[in-house]
């Protein structure tokens, strides 16, 4: 082996140890990071009015109720209609009239007359 391949060995070698040392440091300095975890809190409705926010506490609340609408959309449904069977219960609002439900912004679901 003359005196040039060596150098090129010598370098090589001293590259590739290069990158192992750097890649175990940097795997161990992301281990020492500890995150942050993330909390989904499922009982707190964002983007909604205050109006609909007491609505939606009160959705257990359907006795003397005629008309629910979801949380989630714009329409409202007499309570023995089949899609009002299909919104989940904590989305429910329950209306006592039209005119509560129409007057909160909702309007009369075209399947359910």
């Amino acid at each position: 082996m003359d005196i040039k391949s060596k150098y090129i060995n010598l370098i090589a070698i001293f590259t590739l140890a290069l990158i192992f040392f750097t890649g175990l440091g940097l795997g161990l300095l992301m281990r020492q990071t500890k995150s942050t975890p993330i909390i989904i809190d499922k009982n707190v409705k964002i983007g909604l009015p205050e109006r609909q926010m007491e609505l939606s506490e009160n959705s257990g609340k359907s006795s003397g109720s005629n008309f629910v609408a979801s949380i989630n959309g714009k329409n409202y449904y007499p309570k023995d209609c089949p899609s009002a069977k299909r919104i989940k219960e904590e989305n429910m609002i329950w209306f006592n009239s039209a005119e509560e439900a129409e007057a909160e912004g909702y309007a009369q679901a075209k399947n359910c007359l």
